[in-house]
């Protein structure tokens, strides 16, 4: 458990500063597409991988998964320009409100079945983002005064 949760903060970080430098080369939508497209079967492999090789997936699974996290953020921020605060506070404020909720359903699915079929639920969700992802677009940034 410890070496699985010091692979997902580590892969956590490369996929904070990968999604940074990929999102100024081809765009933060494009990016967020492309991390959850990839989180998808990232996801499964964790779910479905024997053993140690499960640790090849828990890495690339944060590592997609963390790569969008900042972009929201600045997501939110050009969409609402003049309420960048209220913007920050919704997207970080709902994602961390949302995954507390979730996790005891996770957690009531792991008791009542096995972890991995907790974890297999979880799969869905980044297919979710992605096609969310899909209906948006670049926002057009003002000029600065």
């Amino acid at each position: 458990g410890a070496v699985a949760l010091f692979v997902l903060f580590a892969g956590g970080a490369v996929g904070t500063v990968l999604g940074g430098r990929l999102a100024a080369r081809w765009g933060r939508v494009r990016t967020m597409r492309l991390a959850y497209a990839a989180a998808v079967p990232a996801v499964a492999g964790v779910v479905l991988a024997p053993g140690p090789a499960a640790y090849v997936f828990i890495a690339a699974s944060s590592i997609a998964l963390y790569a969008p996290f900042s972009l929201h953020v600045t997501l939110g921020q050009d969409f609402l320009p003049r309420r960048v605060g209220t913007a920050s506070g919704v997207t970080l404020g709902l994602a961390v409100s949302v995954g507390g909720l979730a996790s005891p359903l996770v957690g009531a699915v792991a008791e009542a079945a096995t972890l991995r079929t907790a974890l297999a639920c979880l799969i869905v969700f980044p297919l979710l983002a992605w096609l969310l992802a899909r209906t948006l677009k670049e926002p057009a940034l003002e000029p600065a005064p």
